[in-house]
């Protein structure tokens, strides 16, 4: 198995991104749901992995967008029609836009709020300042993005299992 893509196949490195962020991203989105569940006594605790964990989506995701741009992507399989060629390319970019936009709205809000993630006493801020108002969006924003992904996330499964078990084109194959 090649460590690149080809025209038929993802390459290991692809698929570890893959399957890493949707680990991550779907146990995040779980897990921030339920954030405020916890006792006040671990809150502190929970809310900061929660926000370390989305660094390190972030980063991830921006080492996933730099390789997806270097690298071959596969090509469409025969008899794509044009507008499942739009609704992939479209759902694939909202994926890795919000993925990156997400995190990156969590981690400005808690900045701004003075109450960055943290690895110990070492601080992972932003240089980032704001009122109420200005931390307040932002978590709206992180709130209303986490919706649109799992909307997203979705539409993908089911159109890999669409794939797998209606058009049997062996699409999954690629990313497993």
């Amino acid at each position: 198995m090649s460590l690149r893509n080809t025209p038929k196949t993802y390459g290991i490195i692809a698929k570890f991104f893959h399957w890493l962020v949707a680990l991550l991203a779907i146990s995040m989105l779980i897990f921030g749901y339920f954030l405020d569940d916890f006792s006040k006594g671990i809150q502190p605790l929970t809310y900061n992995i929660h926000k370390v964990t989305g660094v390190i989506i972030l980063s991830i995701m921006l080492l996933r967008l730099i390789w997806t741009l270097f690298n071959t992507k596969p090509i469409a399989l025969p008899n794509t029609a044009g507008w499942e060629k739009l609704a992939e390319k479209t759902v694939q970019f909202s994926l890795y836009a919000f993925l990156i936009l997400m995190p990156l709205a969590g981690w400005m809000g808690a900045s701004a709020a003075g109450k960055p993630p943290h690895l110990g006493k070492w601080e992972i801020a932003l240089p980032i300042h704001g009122n109420k108002a200005f931390i307040s969006m932002l978590f709206d924003l992180h709130g209303t993005i986490a919706l649109i992904l799992i909307a997203l996330i979705s539409m993908h499964f089911l159109a890999a299992l669409y794939h797998q078990f209606i058009r049997k084109d062996d699409l999954l194959k690629r990313m497993i």
